[in-house]
């Protein structure tokens, strides 16, 4: 049926209800794909078939976090890997224009307003090849993945510029390991400049997060988050020579 309304060469995406994190999404589902799916047993999972939003070559997806109609703060962007189907974090606010904020915005007072959500809900976006923003996604009764260090941000007076990712754990680090080395590299939180790294969460051999925030720019953030993943990538190199020689 969709394939008779849609314009030729459309593509699919398929969405499973219960995963999470990307879990289970197939983009550019075939026929033969969606014959062979299958659902676990039950009566409370369900699936979604629906048009793969063709983007540009760099894909953009801001999102928009919602408390009843009433928008908490400017727009994220969603940072995507595996062509879109995992997120991989955000960064707030969104480098998207204040036109586009205030259209995405709108859209969600109108949906709010149809439904009359009164509770914490978002919606995440994905920007079309002519760049208009089409919803692909609402999350409602929970907060976003970044709303605790948005909540944490909003005790400056000055707007910080925040990058919130994950990373994996090696079983065998410690949280002050980690700390003494991020410490020792100059990428720790630093109050007084208002810039570096910040884990809010360690769990060993997790999946595991934490926070690149800096008030000077994104270029800053950037750098950050590169020193960073190097010393990750080192500990985790570390970790597994460790594991190997026990």
């Amino acid at each position: 049926m969709l394939t008779a309304e849609m314009p030729c060469g459309t593509r699919f995406v398929l969405k499973p209800s219960w995963a999470s994190g990307g879990e289970g999404i197939i983009i550019g589902v075939t026929e033969e794909q969606l014959e062979r799916f299958r659902f676990p047993s039950g009566d409370e999972y369900t699936a979604i078939l629906e048009e793969l939003i063709e983007g540009l070559e760099e894909l953009q997806s801001p999102t928009l976090y919602m408390i009843g109609g009433e928008a908490c703060g400017p727009l994220a962007d969603q940072v995507l890997k595996d062509g879109g189907s995992v997120n991989d974090g955000n960064r707030w606010p969104s480098t998207l224009p204040d036109l586009m904020t205030q259209t995405c915005i709108r859209a969600a007072k109108a949906l709010q307003q149809v439904w009359g959500l009164s509770c914490q809900w978002g919606l995440d976006f994905v920007l079309d090849r002519q760049g208009a923003p089409i919803i692909v996604d609402l999350n409602m009764g929970r907060p976003n993945g970044n709303f605790a260090v948005r909540l944490w941000e909003s005790r400056f007076c000055q707007r910080l510029f925040l990058h919130t990712s994950s990373w994996l754990v090696p079983p065998g680090l410690k949280a002050e390991e980690l700390y003494k080395v991020l410490e020792c590299a100059g990428v720790l939180w630093n109050k007084d400049s208002l810039q570096g790294v910040i884990v809010y969460q360690h769990i060993p051999g997790e999946a595991s997060s934490f926070v690149v925030a800096s008030a000077d720019s994104w270029a800053t953030v950037d750098a950050l988050l590169v020193q960073f993943m190097d010393i990750t990538m080192e500990l985790t190199k570390q970790n597994e020579c460790i594991a190997g020689t026990s």
